[in-house]
């Protein structure tokens, strides 16, 4: 009798946790600009500009990726997750964008292990970025900021707000989130042009 229940239990279990498995799917931004490749391999550039880490709101900060639904309600995806950690996916984007659009500068995301010291530094707090896959619009909003650390003194900065349209997958929002963040690097490169 024993044996039979415990089977049983074997048997119950079994069913109720390959119900509950499922099948992610991962997804990862990814830089819009292509980096021109320097033939000059001991060219060694004057001015560092470090990416400060990204400030995600708490309701971006995790692994699964979140939806808009309305103004006031949000989604999170279970099934739908991103690679790793989106604040480090965004920094790592800005500082290939940055670099593809200024050559003539090196932009690192920090924290970097060697002993480089960075001359400038750039800061982005984000309020929202997400999609609504119904409508297919996708949003960012937040600000950045240049600041020179040396000094403790703030170049620039201002609010930005993007917007995207064409996202009704899941694969084509994180198209229009990455292409959002190319736009971002821009407007930030062109002001990186008039003030340095």
């Amino acid at each position: 009798m024993r044996t039979h229940y415990l089977l049983l239990i074997s048997v119950v279990a079994m069913l109720v946790f390959s119900g509950c498995s499922s099948k992610s799917n991962f997804y990862q931004l990814y830089p819009q600009s292509v980096q021109a490749k320097s033939t000059q391999t001991s060219h060694i550039r004057k001015k560092v500009i470090g990416i400060a880490e990204v400030d995600l709101p708490e309701y971006l900060d995790k692994p699964q990726i979140v939806t808009r639904l309305s103004s006031g309600r949000v989604n999170v995806n279970e099934e739908e997750r991103w690679v790793g950690a989106l604040d480090k996916n965004m920094q790592a984007v800005i500082a290939q964008d940055l670099s593809a659009m200024l050559p003539q500068y090196s932009f690192l995301p920090k924290p970097w292990e060697e002993p480089i010291k960075e001359h400038y530094r750039i800061y982005l707090s984000v309020a929202r970025f997400d999609a609504d896959i119904k409508s297919g619009n996708v949003v960012f909003d937040g600000r950045w900021s240049l600041a020179e650390p040396e000094n403790n003194r703030l170049i620039a900065g201002e609010e930005i707000h993007l917007e995207e349209q064409g996202a009704l997958t899941f694969d084509a929002m994180v198209e229009a989130q990455s292409r959002l963040l190319e736009r971002l690097s821009r407007h930030i490169a062109k002001k990186l042009n008039s003030v340095l």
